[in-house]
């Protein structure tokens, strides 16, 4: 149960500040006080507290039992915005994150490797439409894996395991986990670039930037995605454009924000999550229309760079 919040406010009158700083710090004391948030004037030389207490008695009794004498306490309501919903999600989804990991990904990793060991095995014997649902049954595993991942990706910051990569490699290993439609034509870059970076992590940006793109143009209407690579001074520009349908001008100023989605089954994290991949590789993520274009801008450099902790 969540007890009331209250302010006071108290003149310091030549309190030491490391012996408040102590009190602050502390978990909840005798009287059941916990500090939310402390603002300091020092023209004034006043201190302004936020707490959880029982009951505002306990409030007099915990700052007398300091030194300190309140010149006012009184009880507020704390009106939750639109972003303290969003923090309050994003908190349950982080909690839920670790028993996603546990129970999805341990059976779908025996259920691909099943699959796996059937096809191997029983290659001679078993007709192709057998193994177009083997095939059907690896990508929808695949798929799992990946929703389960924009939740991971995105409720926990991994370090970077930073090694030389080629950019046509790390595209090429996360088309394995994608059926591109034959109405639709990958035109890949001509020449490749290398740089330092996560391969596995960007992995997970294309994966999540071509699916986006297979899902903009659809199936019914030939279509194509273009890959290219540019050098821009010290960076690499990679964008992902694409002949489908253009983002809702309503929507391209909040795709990257958390668990928002046009999708009807989206979990509003792919996006978020490909962003942060990026902003930990110093780099930037942005989105435009007319085509619909999605570019990264990577350093080529990326260990002359100070590490990025969110």
């Amino acid at each position: 149960m969540l007890m009331p919040i209250f302010i006071d406010g108290h003149n310091m009158k030549g309190f030491n500040p490391e012996d408040l700083e102590k009190a602050i710090n502390s978990s909840v004391d005798s009287f059941g006080i916990k500090h939310l948030e402390v603002f300091y004037n020092k023209k004034e030389d006043r201190l302004y507290c936020v707490l959880d207490a029982p009951h505002e008695e306990a409030i007099w009794k915990h700052h007398e039992s300091l030194g300190l004498k309140c010149e006012f306490v009184t009880s507020v309501q704390q009106i939750k915005t639109e972003q303290d919903v969003k923090k309050e999600k994003l908190a349950i989804v982080g909690e839920l994150a670790s028993d996603l990991a546990h129970d999805l990904r341990n059976p779908m990793s025996i259920i691909k490797n099943a699959v796996d060991i059937m096809a191997i095995r029983y290659k001679d014997k078993l007709d192709k439409e057998i193994f177009e649902h083997f095939a059907k049954i690896s990508r929808a595993v695949t798929k799992m894996n990946m929703l389960t991942s924009d939740v991971l990706n995105f409720a926990r910051t991994q370090p970077l395991m930073l090694e030389k990569n080629s950019l046509l490699d790390v595209i090429t290993n996360s088309l394995e986990g994608i059926k591109v439609p034959k109405n639709i034509n990958m035109i890949m870059p001509e020449k490749d670039i290398s740089l330092k970076c996560d391969g596995s992590k960007l992995e997970v940006v294309f994966y999540n930037l071509i699916t986006n793109a297979i899902q903009s143009i659809g199936e019914n209407t030939s279509g194509e995605i273009l890959i290219r690579f540019l050098m821009k001074g010290d960076d690499v520009q990679i964008d992902v454009q694409n002949s489908g349908s253009p983002i809702p001008d309503d929507a391209i100023q909040r795709i990257f924000e958390p668990l928002f989605t046009t999708k009807e089954h989206g979990t509003g994290l792919g996006l978020p999550s490909c962003k942060n991949i990026i902003t930990q590789h110093h780099g930037i993520l942005s989105a435009r229309n007319n085509p619909t274009t999605f570019t990264i801008l990577l350093p080529k450099d990326i260990e002359k760079l100070s590490p990025i902790v969110r």
